[in-house]
């Protein structure tokens, strides 16, 4: 049965207004509407942003120009001045919240450091700052462009959609495809050479990439999309079809993800799901969700002649679990010793160009794994200290986010966007999940989305008038 809330705020409404159709039998076809229905011309450019973002590493193989590697970040740029071009003039940028104060903070601490002495050149040290700062402007695009729970939802079946798209791909790639592109071209043999892993008899495994930059990234994207597709199948105002195809959809995806042999992307899986679990403890979500998923792996590890058991298996080894944990981050941490102040932005070479290091002659880079190390490089000290701030403010609003939207029509989005988020600070340490594309756009976006979605819910449903009990005779009648 559809549950009614007659007060809810208007950013609740356009899902639940008999209008648009209720919840329950709402067409898929106009979630996709729904997201141009307020500011189209943005929401266009930011869906077009996506899809490029899915298909960045086909695009860089066909198209050889500098432009395409700065694509994806042009179009959320355009979409960024946009929005700024449109909002009212009394109206903030940066919301005026914890989350907006420590991302200024950070802000102010880059530009600090892209003029230190004995910081890399200014081009380079300006692409580092590009990488540090511009994902996290999509924060406040998110915040800006949200204005329904239909809306939102119509971005995560975006999100399925061409996970589903990139995981077939993904799955038709075989050994000899990619062999015979990498006779061909010296340029992808080069872009490609870290796409196999050696089995224990020392046998080349390929791990499929798809339209991706890396393996990687591939499989860290499909670990991404099955959050949204599982926030969604559990939550209880799905219609049945809808529920048919995420299952559908969630078991290439997964498929994907293992051939994918990326080990850090099963981690985010499961960090992503146990978010959703614990917030919402039902049957569905604990039993019926991991066998969908499970059934997808399975397939995977058939496919590989379960050569993908072997290589996941050593996530249940304490040593390589700790060692992949540690190394991305001992440069970093050997670099604070010599420097605690850090040395400057593009010392580490993050979010830095090939292209651009190679044409300024610039090669006394100290590279790290993971975000963390290139922080501590970069930044030192006070950059650590700053940014665990950011992601401690970030960890609190959550909390307290999916406290006041639990029961909601807003909880399954709520959890989605969380999910998401967490992985990310999960992941950090060893790798780019706030820089990655399209991910880490997106985990500021839903970022953005979910503080509006929280300051709607607080700001516009009213408080209900105290309504005392039916009197009877010499004492108040307790309600039933």
């Amino acid at each position: 049965m559809q549950r009614h809330f007659p007060n809810a705020p208007e950013i609740w409404r356009v899902s639940l207004n008999p209008e648009f159709s209720s919840e329950l039998r709402h067409p898929i076809t106009a979630r996709f509407k729904a997201i141009l229905q307020s500011n189209a011309l943005i929401n266009g450019v930011v869906l077009s942003a996506i899809c490029v973002g899915f298909f960045h590493g086909w695009l860089k193989i066909h198209i050889r120009h500098p432009a395409i590697t700065f694509l994806f970040d042009a179009l959320l740029g355009l979409a960024l001045l946009l929005v700024y071009s449109r909002k009212e003039p009394e109206e903030r940028f940066f919301p005026g919240s914890a989350i907006g104060k420590a991302l200024l903070l950070f802000y102010v601490l880059c530009f600090v450091y892209l003029f230190i002495p004995g910081a890399p050149p200014l081009l380079v040290a300006l692409a580092a700052l590009r990488g540090w700062c511009f994902a996290s402007l999509i924060y406040c695009l998110g915040y800006h462009l949200t204005h329904s729970v239909a809306q939102v939802k119509g971005y995560f079946y975006v999100l399925i959609l061409l996970g589903v798209l990139t995981a077939i791909y993904g799955i038709q790639q075989t050994p000899e495809k990619v062999q015979k592109m990498v006779i061909k071209d010296k340029q992808i043999a080069e872009r490609y050479k870290g796409i196999y892993y050696a089995d224990k008899s020392g046998k080349l495994e390929l791990r499929r990439f798809s339209t991706f930059v890396s393996s990687g990234v591939f499989g860290g994207v499909m670990a991404y999309v099955i959050i949204f597709a599982v926030a969604l199948l559990s939550d209880k105002e799905s219609s049945a079809r809808e529920r048919i195809l995420l299952v559908a959809a969630i078991l290439p995806i997964s498929y994907g993800l293992v051939l994918s042999g990326a080990r850090s992307a099963l981690i985010m899986m499961g960090v992503g799901f146990a978010t959703i679990a614990w917030q919402r403890r039902r049957l569905q979500t604990l039993v019926l969700l991991p066998a969908i998923i499970f059934l997808g792996i399975h397939f995977g590890v058939t496919k590989t002649g379960g050569k993908a058991v072997e290589r996941y298996g050593t996530l249940l080894e304490t040593q390589t679990i700790a060692d992949r944990l540690y190394y991305p981050t001992w440069i970093g941490w050997q670099s604070i010793k010599e420097n605690p102040l850090g040395n400057g932005l593009g010392k580490s070479g993050y979010s830095v160009p090939f292209f651009l290091s190679g044409k300024l002659g610039y090669k006394d880079f100290k590279t790290a794994d993971g975000d963390l190390g290139c922080l501590m490089i970069e930044m030192g000290i006070p950059g650590v200290i700053v940014f665990c701030w950011l992601l401690w403010t970030i960890l609190k609003a959550l909390f307290n986010d999916l406290n006041q939207l639990k029961d909601t029509p807003l909880a399954s989005i709520a959890l989605a966007c969380a999910g998401c988020i967490v992985i990310a600070i999960v992941i950090f340490p060893i790798g780019s999940p706030f820089l990655g594309i399209p991910t880490g756009a997106l985990t500021w976006f839903f970022l953005g989305t979910l503080e509006k979605l929280t300051r709607q819910s607080a700001s516009q449903v009213p408080m209900q008038p105290k309504v005392s009990p039916e009197k009877r005779f010499l004492y108040y009648h307790p309600e039933q």
